[in-house]
């Protein structure tokens, strides 16, 4: 083949000879570190579930996230007399 041929595509039943783009930048994972898992133990003063890690020590609790405010909308007039539409006055999450 010279260099201004271009490869035919193969046809239905027949095996592809290149591979594809993708395979070339594919690298495998790197190597990762396993971490022995952490239990839960009945606190006996509080009589909660505490984590505990494998050396015997308490997991710190981390703070939980803040509920999201991403769909609170505004009071739109579109309807011909003025007024806001129904169901315009949502807050937060409440969907």
């Amino acid at each position: 083949m010279t260099t201004t041929e271009r490869p035919q595509p193969a046809r239905c039943g027949e095996a592809f000879t290149t591979k594809p783009w993708g395979l070339s930048r594919m690298k495998p994972f790197p190597a990762s570190a396993v971490l022995s898992a952490a239990t839960v133990v009945l606190d006996p003063e509080s009589q909660t579930g505490r984590w505990v890690g494998p050396d015997g020590l308490s997991v710190p609790c981390m703070d939980r996230h803040k509920r999201s405010e991403t769909s609170k909308e505004t009071a739109t007039k579109t309807s011909l007399d003025g007024n806001t539409d129904q169901g315009s006055d949502q807050q937060g999450d409440s969907d």
